[in-house]
């Protein structure tokens, strides 16, 4: 079985319908997909039905971003979207995120960088991230380009930054756990702490009940992986893979998956 079990839509910050995005995770070769749109499930729907008729398997799916001194993004795999406490949880994440970016919009236009709502809207109801932002801030000229903006501007350390102040990594897991799906933690090799500390935080969300680990990622060099993958086995995880694709340059990946989802 070969597949992508991490891309997003215009749900959250992709730039296609679920529709299309299953259209080309079919023309990669995938045969079980995974839309994981941030802190929303709302194009699930769409999404598994495109791909049953392009005779796909469209799991369920979610991104959640917690905090833990530094972000911590956790997947959630078939999850029961219409599960009241789930959906009562992913309203408080919205929440959380709606007051990130207002308060991240008043240090742009403090910095005489005013960025008006309606540059940050989109085909469909989403939360906004700093990916929209930092789109907005290039076309309006803020930046040169969309590295610059997040780097100079809306990264950590930089003079508008503001810190996530979402759910624990463990209560994540817990919420995704309560509405019958699998927690999997997200581009490990993105984490922002050093080797030593990677490693005590996977053994100690597996502990918590992490289920599997996004072991392969993008274009992760041979090292990264084999290091994630003998994570997985120590602590009886799960291996999955993923694009993380939004479009752009970013390519879906069809890999050989071998997962109890």
């Amino acid at each position: 079985m070969k597949g992508d079990l991490h891309l997003h839509s215009y749900y959250s910050d992709g730039a296609y319908s679920p529709a299309e995005v299953m259209a080309r995770a079919k023309a990669a070769g995938c045969e079980v997909v995974a839309l994981t749109d941030h802190d929303t499930v709302d194009g699930v729907r769409e999404a598994t039905a495109a791909a049953g008729a392009l005779g796909m398997r469209n799991i369920a799916g979610v991104e959640f971003s917690a905090y833990d001194g530094a972000e911590v993004h956790i997947l959630g795999y078939g999850v029961q979207c219409n599960s009241a406490r789930f959906c009562a949880f992913i309203a408080s994440q919205k929440k959380k995120r709606e007051a990130r970016t207002a308060q991240l919009l008043e240090n742009l236009a403090a910095h005489g960088m005013f960025v008006p709502p309606e540059r940050l809207a989109g085909p469909v109801s989403r939360p906004v991230s700093r990916v929209h932002i930092a789109t907005a801030m290039v076309k309006l000229g803020y930046a040169r380009d969309f590295h610059e903006a997040v780097h100079k501007w809306l990264r950590q350390g930089a003079p508008t930054f503001v810190p996530l102040t979402g759910a624990s990594p463990e209560t994540v897991i817990e919420e995704i756990h309560a509405a019958g799906g699998k927690a999997v933690l997200a581009h490990p090799v993105r984490l922002d702490r050093d080797g030593y500390a990677r490693a005590e935080l996977v053994k100690r969300l597996a502990a918590a009940g992490l289920d599997g680990i996004e072991a392969e990622y993008k274009r992760s060099s041979h090292a990264a992986v084999k290091e994630f993958k003998d994570m997985a086995r120590q602590y009886g995880l799960f291996v999955t893979a993923g694009a993380d694709f939004h479009g752009g340059e970013n390519e879906i990946i069809a890999r050989t998956l071998k997962i109890p989802l």
